[in-house]
């Protein structure tokens, strides 16, 4: 996906794995024996890198080539870990049955229609060990919607050196244009890289819905990592939920 292609030489600069992330990895990993992780649309591999740091057995994959390069590169050192290419819909594919966590952050689910999302789900459950857990994070596309908000915030990084604009053009309630504009300062003259590609918002009732009907009980929505209580006005939607 030429989109993140663009991206990736700022991508962990831009969307570096937070404390509040590692400590959620943490936990999740004291509520049962964590042997194998998996992450879906992995990015860089940089949430990977905490979970193959302490032994865990890791696979991820993304649809993109360019970022499938990085995490095998930030992941070479860990024989446990790989990185593949493909999609949600490669999902029974490339992950080892018996997973005992599934990730899917960073908004990627709201990049295919929801059907397929709704499908991925129900791979992601196939897969998963009994008692083992998804964890998955979009953004509250209910507040987002209801407001009627077009620009999200501005992003910095690399003292300021990198900007990342992004905007939202709706095309109703189940579509919207994801417009950016990447400014890398190098040299005498700016870089800047558009880019334009299709989502496909998932609200919290639809979401709950889906995770629902793929098996998984019990389901828990926060606000953010750190475990807030998700609410009408949470900026992000953070679910961990578990299988029976």
């Amino acid at each position: 996906m030429a989109f993140y292609t663009d991206l990736c030489e700022v991508y962990d600069a831009l969307f570096p794995v937070s404390d509040a992330q590692r400590a959620l990895f943490d936990k999740i990993r004291g509520m049962g024996e964590i042997r194998r992780v998996a992450d879906a649309g992995c990015g860089s591999g940089a949430q990977l890198l905490h979970f193959a740091s302490a032994g865990v057995s890791c696979t991820g994959y993304d649809p993109d080539p360019a970022l499938v390069t990085l995490a095998r590169k930030k992941l070479a050192s860990f024989p446990n870990a790989q990185v593949e290419a493909g999609g949600f819909a490669d999902t029974t594919r490339l992950i080892h049955p018996d997973t005992d966590l599934v990730l899917c952050l960073g908004n990627s689910l709201v990049h295919v229609p929801q059907e397929e999302a709704a499908r991925f789900l129900t791979d992601a459950a196939s897969v998963i060990a009994p008692g083992g857990w998804l964890l998955l994070q979009i953004l509250n596309y209910e507040r987002l919607f209801r407001e009627g908000i077009t620009e999200l915030p501005l992003m910095r990084a690399v003292d300021g050196a990198v900007e990342f604009r992004r905007s939202y053009l709706w095309e109703g309630q189940r579509k919207l244009r994801f417009q950016t504009a990447l400014r890398i300062s190098a040299g005498d003259e700016p870089r800047i890289v558009r880019n334009n590609i299709p989502l496909y918002p998932l609200y919290p009732e639809e979401l709950w819905d889906m995770i629902s009907v793929a098996g998984f009980t019990p389901i828990r929505f926060y606000g953010d990592f750190a475990s807030s209580e998700f609410t009408p006005e949470s900026e992000a939607l953070v679910c961990l939920a578990r299988k029976p």
